[in-house]
């Protein structure tokens, strides 16, 4: 398999701003239900337009499917504030757990295929813990910075 090119190439940068116009709706030949859209836009939103092939729009496809599924499936069986709704029987709550359970597994594997798993977007662990690291020292200059009033804010009027 080829390595990809180079993204600060200048041919790099024409595919990608070509690949950019372009419409990632749901093939054709796979049916997603008004309901399952929401998850669909989160998951294209997490890889560059360039990247999805039509293969992955399959995958992703079934993704927002399964996604939508959970919520369903979790929203049947117990109220807002985790209580069981009205006379739902306990039976089918641990039935809706399983069946979670189930569909979770199968978005963990899906979200792998597609390579949208935290290894495959942000590396091997220790650059993610340096990067972390890094980032919360910054975050904690920020926080000293707020406290002194030495920079002019806006007030709200």
């Amino acid at each position: 398999m080829a390595r990809r090119p180079r993204i600060d190439s200048a041919a790099a940068a024409v595919e990608v701003m070509a690949a950019a116009a372009r419409d990632l709706s749901p093939p054709d030949h796979v049916f997603l239900r008004p309901g399952d859209m929401p998850f669909w836009d989160s998951v294209i939103a997490e890889k560059p337009k360039s990247e999805w092939t039509e293969g992955d729009l399959i995958v992703a496809a079934s993704l927002a499917r399964t996604m939508a599924d959970v919520e369903m499936l979790s929203t049947m069986s117990v109220g807002q504030r985790g209580t069981t709704k009205g006379k739902v029987k306990s039976a089918f709550v641990i039935k809706s757990i399983s069946a979670v359970d189930k569909l979770a597994r199968r978005i963990v594997t899906l979200r792998r295929a597609l390579g949208l798993d935290n290894r495959a977007k942000n590396g091997e662990q220790r650059d993610v813990n340096q990067r972390r690291a890094h980032a919360h020292g910054l975050e904690a200059d920020r926080a000293a910075l707020d406290e002194d009033d030495l920079i002019a804010r806006p007030t709200v009027q």
